[in-house]
């Protein structure tokens, strides 16, 4: 059965050229402090987050960004309650060699 999904070993070199300038700021947020959630990014881009109203709003807002940014393979995700928390596809990259070199693969 053939899939439509792009294989995360062709994502290993992506051109962040090909982020739209939002992702990218993201992305280099991300980098920056991980692992990290919406509304922090929320924050740091100086988004209103003083009511329940506009912190759901905010949330949503870059949700949407980070989604993309997960299926593009730049970061992984993992939801914690209600929030989207996020971390570079790098960092589990050195993750993986570090285990390797203590011995820690199976």
């Amino acid at each position: 059965m053939a899939s439509n999904s792009v294989k995360p070993e062709s994502l290993l070199h992506f051109p962040q050229a090909q982020l739209s300038p939002k992702e990218s700021k993201i992305y280099d947020f991300v980098l920056e402090t991980w692992p990290t959630s919406a509304i922090e990014i929320a924050e740091h881009f100086k988004e209103d987050t003083n009511s329940r109203e506009s912190k759901k709003k905010a949330s949503t807002k870059y949700t949407y960004y980070l989604k993309k940014l997960v299926e593009k393979g730049l970061l992984l995700s993992k939801r914690m309650g209600n929030a989207l928390v996020v971390w570079p596809m790098k960092a589990e990259r050195l993750r993986a060699v570090h285990a390797i070199l203590e011995g820690k693969v199976n």
